[in-house]
């Protein structure tokens, strides 16, 4: 009130006119206009599901698609909530469907990445980009394949979303599927025309990344898919000196049977037998013995896989397979 009375003395030895202008002025300082606190009202109906309300402030003509400072509209708070009917709502009255925050999410991926398949099925129906990415190259389809939600990939799929679409690594959904064991979503995208030998930004294929992970049945049908056993990824590595690295010996023997060299040498001159030694694998070491390795082969700074080897049981195997 002090304010208001420091106002009201000023102008009011001046004029009327200076006067109302003082009361005017406290009165734009101390009370929000209406509108922005509709539009604070129309977000928080979103945000909780607050049908009727929202309803309400459409027909009092609020602005449908207006942005909070980070760029999320009524719509977009509302999908990624998994609010149907206010969804359909704002659609109904014409709200923009791909309208996308300061990150680059639209309400599309923002329904994807929470997993609310009823939103994105009413999104799809009225015609979102199933392709449109985030700051990080980011798709709904992505998100889809490395949360392996197969139901809302093979609707994304059903909408002619793109499955070698790459993020800003070089990163697509069949690297995330079969990174993540994800066998169903792998089989959808490869059905869909989805490329198993596309690479990274660090090289690795779908195989790489599975064979490394040890998803045995992803790198099963990945083969089967025409995926290249010897594909090289940063310094040359192959997916089956990454499954020697585990002990993964299922996958070393699909990749074997589908002919990968076993002594594919990275550009450090070491070998998967090498890598199964270091690593401490004695049966990935026996099998690879078993299967040919060549015990005698050094790397470029002269270490064979006996001098790689710490585990005494595997320095006896390397002795035993040299005698």
């Amino acid at each position: 009130m002090k304010l208001l009375k420091t106002l009201l003395l000023t102008h009011s030895n001046r004029s009327p006119k200076y006067y109302l202008t003082g009361l005017a002025l406290f009165l734009s300082l101390q009370i929000p206009p209406l509108y922005a606190n509709n539009e604070q009202d129309f977000l928080k109906a979103a945000l909780t599901g607050d049908a009727a309300t929202a309803a309400k402030l459409i027909n009092e003509n609020i602005k449908i698609d207006l942005q909070n400072p980070d760029g999320f509209t009524a719509l977009s708070v509302a999908a990624q909530n998994g609010h149907a009917e206010i969804v359909t709502l704002l659609l109904k009255h014409k709200a923009s469907v791909d309208l996308a925050n300061i990150q680059g999410g639209t309400p599309l991926l923002l329904a994807v990445k929470n997993t609310h398949l009823p939103i994105v099925e009413i999104l799809l129906a009225n015609k979102a980009n199933p392709d449109l990415q985030d700051k990080n190259g980011l798709s709904p389809l992505m998100l889809a394949a490395a949360k392996g939600n197969g139901k809302i990939t093979d609707l994304l799929l059903k909408h002619k979303a793109k499955p070698d679409l790459k993020s800003e690594n070089q990163v697509t959904a069949l690297h995330l599927a079969a990174q993540n064991g994800h066998l169903d979503v792998v089989k959808a995208l490869l059905a869909s025309g989805a490329k198993p030998d596309l690479q990274d930004a660090n090289g690795a294929s779908a195989l790489f990344l599975a064979s490394l992970s040890g998803h045995t049945d992803i790198v099963e049908i990945l083969l089967a898919h025409g995926a290249l056993p010897d594909l090289k990824a940063t310094n040359d590595f192959t997916a089956l000196i990454l499954a020697a690295q585990n002990g993964h010996n299922p996958v070393i023997e699909l990749l074997l049977a589908k002919g990968a060299n076993i002594n594919q040498q990275n550009q450090d001159g070491v070998t998967a037998l090498m890598w199964a030694a270091l690593h401490e694998n004695a049966k990935t070491v026996q099998l690879l013995l078993e299967r040919g390795a060549d015990s005698t082969i050094t790397t470029i700074s002269g270490k064979t896989a006996m001098d790689m080897a710490k585990d005494p049981a595997i320095v006896e195997i390397l002795k035993h397979t040299a005698q």
